[in-house]
């Protein structure tokens, strides 16, 4: 009776242990909507798409940050900060594809 009762409390712990969670630090969910990057852009410059200001191009290297936009068309411009504009040009931009935008300097 003893090894009986052993038996069932070894089982329950192991069908316990099966019932745990997954740990969800390790769930990853990357997003799947098109960014740009921009590099080689002077000191100061500014991202524009379609007409609107993003933000410094530095914020957007491409290297550990990105812009997210939606898929479609875009007019993208980067402009120096009295705004002459540096680049200007439309893109289609889709799926899981990051454009980045090269300067010369």
């Amino acid at each position: 009776m003893k090894r009986l009762c052993a038996g069932l409390f070894i089982l329950l712990a192991l069908l316990l242990q099966g019932c745990t969670y997954p740990d969800t630090a390790q769930v990853e969910q990357k997003d799947s909507r098109p960014s740009i990057g921009v590099s080689g852009s002077p000191k100061g410059a500014v991202l524009y798409v379609d007409g609107l200001e993003m933000g410094t191009t530095i914020q957007f290297d491409g290297k550990q940050n990105v812009l997210l936009v939606e898929s479609g068309k875009h007019l993208v411009e980067v402009k120096t900060a009295d705004g002459k504009v540096l680049l200007s040009e439309t893109l289609f931009l889709s799926g899981t594809t990051t454009k980045i935008i090269k300067l010369q300097p």
